[in-house]
């Protein structure tokens, strides 16, 4: 990014396809945030970037994806397929998996992530306020300490080592998502707070639709905006 140009306030990460899953919805999930019309109106401007599932983002296109945008704030997507909530994940660790492969086929090498690195990062964001706020929107939401050993820890670990030197520190988060229980982007009705309490003593949550998770990441958008606006006022 050249020096006359404004940087953004939020970078969105996404990832695209990979073994299992065919259609990743942070690829969407990334894009709709972009053209967010709620967070326009903020005056928060938003860049998005979906990488390829591989392991060689790693040493290349992430470290010069934020170095380009040089981001305020960055909120990183992937999808957890199994789960029905969103996971607001609070670490990653540097453990590498050597069995799973990417989208080229490919596996990492070694057992860690980084020779030398600590055993762990953690995120600098206000984790307890994300939680609050996005589950605020009526999406269940869970605080995590584990990011897996795919690229989704990986990725998140080698961003936290790239930012993590930057004063005021750059406020970001990796969130999980699951797969939507929707695709449809429509609006749907906020739910009431009565609801929302059935829905969570019903045993077994449904996975929320996609427009509900881009309603809650645009306040995670927020929060992480906000909170980088406050550190740096005197």
């Amino acid at each position: 990014m050249g020096e006359g140009q404004e940087r953004c306030d939020v970078l969105v990460t996404g990832f695209g396809p990979f073994p299992r899953v065919p259609v990743n919805p942070t690829t969407v999930l990334a894009e709709c945030l972009c053209r967010s019309r709620r967070l326009a109106r903020l005056g928060i401007r938003v860049e998005h970037h979906v990488f390829p599932t591989r392991y060689d983002i790693l040493d290349e296109a992430l470290p010069a994806r934020l170095a380009a945008a040089r981001p305020r704030a960055v909120l990183m997507l992937g999808v957890a397929a199994r789960t029905r909530h969103l996971r607001v994940e609070t670490r990653a660790v540097n453990k590498a998996n050597r069995t799973a492969p990417d989208a080229s086929g490919k596996t990492r090498r070694g057992a860690a992530l980084e020779r030398g690195a600590p055993l762990a990062r953690r995120s600098p964001a206000p984790l307890a306020r994300l939680k609050v706020g996005m589950a605020g929107t009526g999406v269940p939401v869970r605080l995590s300490l584990d990011a897996g050993r795919y690229l989704c820890n990986a990725s998140y670990f080698t961003a936290l080592g790239r930012t993590g030197q930057t004063r005021p520190p750059i406020q970001l988060v990796f969130v999980h998502v699951p797969m939507p229980g929707s695709w449809a982007l429509a609006p749907t009705a906020r739910p009431r707070r009565r609801d929302r309490r059935a829905a969570a003593g019903a045993g077994r949550e449904r996975r929320p639709p996609l427009a509900a998770m881009v309603r809650a990441l645009e306040t995670a958008a927020i929060v992480l905006a906000r909170e980088r606006r406050r550190r740096r006022a005197p």
